[in-house]
């Protein structure tokens, strides 16, 4: 079956919109209580889980167990992208009610999609869960200036939600490894596009990215040459203020991941290939060089 998270703590976006509203079911048999939606985020992550561990057997000899681990993921992939992603005018991957409650504040019922587009759904890029279809119109609705395209990065939440805030932890604000998932997830896809022909679309892909990283090491405070701001926790998404706690791990490492781009031949061979030229330099803190 599909999971769902306990609590919004255990997810790591402890307080985001998708848990405003949010009860709890419990399941007659094992007796655990979790919240009544299911999350793309967590079954995105158990996918990817799952081909990574086909990946380990493979390389311990244990062909058997590669051959379990590859046969729950192919039977997984084509549920979760027919059951998260939800197709309108911006389409997006987002958590999906299983029950119907009278206690549930926004009154929805199983199978109606959770009403928020937030950070949760870049999983579904990530984890190459997203069909190419799916990934296009995930890559239309990232790249709208009115919803997530911000100023200085991708933000938590859609901006055209109600409960949306700039500085508002995880209702809004920008944490650098849920930008880096969309990054990456969006290098993947352009590279999946170039690979079945569609070089077009796989620019736009890329150009995205690129758009994405650029702006966040062009408009953050504490990323840019000479600036000796520390990393945050989160940052304020059109001004890229930092906000809360500083000299951040989880934002040191995925820039430390975006650094080592630049020494990845494989990508650079692929930046080749669809068009693209690496933008200036710029040092940062530690005489370290990225480039963006």
């Amino acid at each position: 079956g599909l999971c769902s998270w306990t609590e919004g703590m255990e997810s790591g976006m402890d307080d985001g919109i998708r848990f405003i509203n949010a009860t709890h079911a419990t399941n007659q048999t094992s007796h655990v209580s979790a919240l009544n939606f299911h999350s793309i985020d967590l079954n995105a992550y158990l996918y990817r889980d799952k081909r990574i561990m086909a990946k380990m057997a493979l390389v311990l000899g244990n062909s058997s167990a590669a051959q379990m681990w590859t046969a729950q993921a192919d039977a997984l992939l084509p549920r979760l992208q027919s059951y998260f992603f939800v197709q309108s005018s911006e389409p997006f991957f987002q958590d999906i009610y299983y029950t119907t409650s009278p206690t549930n504040l926004q009154r929805r019922t199983a199978g109606q999609p959770v009403p928020v587009q937030g950070c949760e759904g870049y999983a579904a890029l990530f984890c190459e869960v997203a069909t190419l279809t799916q990934a296009q119109g995930m890559a239309t609705t990232l790249g709208d200036p009115s919803r997530f395209l911000l100023n200085f990065s991708l933000p938590t939440a859609s901006m055209a939600n109600p409960n949306f805030g700039l500085e508002s932890y995880w209702k809004g604000s920008t944490w650098i490894d849920q930008v880096w998932f969309a990054y990456t997830g969006l290098r993947i896809y352009a590279s999946k596009l170039s690979n079945a022909g569609n070089i077009a679309v796989a620019k736009r892909f890329s150009s995205l990215a690129a758009e994405i990283k650029h702006r966040t090491f062009t408009n953050g405070q504490g990323f840019g040459a000479n600036d000796t701001v520390p990393f945050n926790e989160h940052y304020n998404p059109e001004t890229g203020r930092p906000i809360g706690a500083q000299h951040f791990s989880w934002t040191a490492a995925h820039v430390l991941m975006w650094t080592g781009e630049e020494f990845d031949k494989e990508l650079f061979q692929t930046q080749l290939r669809l068009g693209h030229e690496t933008l200036a330099p710029h040092a940062i803190p530690g005489n370290s060089m990225l480039f963006i």
